[in-house]
């Protein structure tokens, strides 16, 4: 079956490259993307072209590789963030359709410059500032699970799509949901086990990222879990800074999304002006605010809850 990157960028199946194979994380996470099953074809970092990661050939540019490769339809980059800009708009302009930028510092303009360059283009970003995306068909992308081993351990199939702007948020969110007999709070008031071994599972973790321009959003994450057949239910997290919640109820009470949606809101006491967390969580007008948010949210008809053990128990009572 398909995986998300089909609903997110019209990827059927990622057949990757990653830039900056050849540095320390670069090596490492690829040889874990590669361990949990995604299809890693070539590696890209300048002035190292000619040499091998794992067997895995490195070029100097990604025309070069997509040249070697025509295949190629992803990318990965662990790269500094003050090259993430011109690393992610040469990707782009050789026709790699969805890239995940992990780096945390990008500077902003470079964001926006990102955004506006990929819009026209056919391709999709996901961050700045992300821990990436996992999907349980079989591959992930960036920092997410740790390690293959634990990945595949921790993120079984099932029917929860996970959408989040922190990258501890989407491991905990995503793990939790395979994790049997999970204890948390119940409906009822009561706290014990959630479900037995019968646990509801996940379809893919987005982790959108933490910045104030992310490329995909939270709206496009559950525009295309909405579209994922596999998906029953959607569990996000949210936070203040940013409109992407309020765009998120506005489709919900609008009918572009139909599946249930459940949302933990954090941020409930962060002041106007002050950079808590995430960059993008720094509330800039009223409308991005927590109080904004929650409003909207619920209005739309979304179920909010305060704290994050709480969404497990929401999410198995939306299934039922």
């Amino acid at each position: 079956m398909p995986g998300i990157l089909e609903h997110l960028a019209g990827v059927e199946w990622p057949r990757t490259m990653v830039f900056g194979i050849t540095g320390r994380q670069g090596q490492s996470r690829t040889r874990m993307m590669v361990r949990y099953g995604t299809e890693v074809l070539a590696g890209c970092t300048p002035g190292k072209g000619g040499q091998e990661v794992d067997g895995i050939p490195v070029f100097d540019s990604a025309a070069e590789a997509v040249e070697a490769f025509p295949e190629l339809n992803s990318a990965v980059f662990f790269v500094p963030a003050g090259a993430v800009r011109s690393a992610a708009m040469e990707a782009i302009d050789a026709g790699l359709r969805f890239l995940v930028l992990t780096a945390d510092g990008v500077p902003l303009h470079d964001e926006i410059a990102i955004r506006e360059y990929s819009s026209g283009s056919g391709s999709v970003c996901l961050g700045p500032n992300t821990v990436g995306l996992l999907d349980t068909e079989g591959y992930l992308f960036g920092l997410i699970g740790g390690s293959a081993d634990w990945a595949k351990k921790n993120y079984l199939p099932g029917c929860v799509g996970v959408i989040s702007r922190s990258g501890g948020l989407s491991q905990l969110l995503g793990a939790f949901h395979c994790r049997p007999n999970l204890p948390g709070p119940r409906e009822d008031g009561t706290y014990g086990p959630l479900w037995g071994d019968d646990y509801p599972g996940v379809s893919a973790v987005v982790c959108v990222g933490g910045d104030p321009v992310p490329g995909i959003t939270m709206l496009d994450a559950a525009l295309a879990f909405q579209k994922d057949p596999r998906t029953g239910v959607m569990a996000v997290y949210g936070e203040t800074g940013t409109t992407q919640e309020n765009d998120l109820a506005k489709a919900v009470a609008g009918g572009e999304i139909t599946k249930p949606v459940v949302v933990f809101l954090g941020g409930k006491y962060t002041k106007a002006g002050v950079a808590q967390s995430h960059a993008g969580a720094m509330i800039r007008n009223d409308s991005e605010t927590w109080e904004a948010k929650h409003r909207a949210l619920t209005d739309a008809g979304i179920r909010v809850v305060e704290r994050p053990d709480a969404v497990f128990g929401a999410v198995l009572k939306a299934l039922e």
